[in-house]
């Protein structure tokens, strides 16, 4: 993933955990879900600019055999 997107990425993630917070006032559940949501995008963002794949390949566990 490129750093632009993962930027945008991070950005979303920044905007889901800020109207999940407002949200959880509202309605606790779909607040907190978009809570939830906002902290995992973060994280696979964050994971994301330091050049990691977001996601495990098959490939990769088979060369390590």
């Amino acid at each position: 993933m490129s750093k632009n997107k993962s930027k945008l990425m991070l950005g979303i993630g920044i905007l889901l955990v800020l109207l999940g917070g407002y949200a959880f006032f509202l309605d606790p559940i779909i607040g907190g879900i978009g809570f939830l949501c906002g902290l995992w995008t973060i994280f696979l963002a964050i994971k994301a600019l330091h050049g990691k794949s977001l996601f495990k390949d098959s490939t990769e566990e088979d060369e390590k055999r």
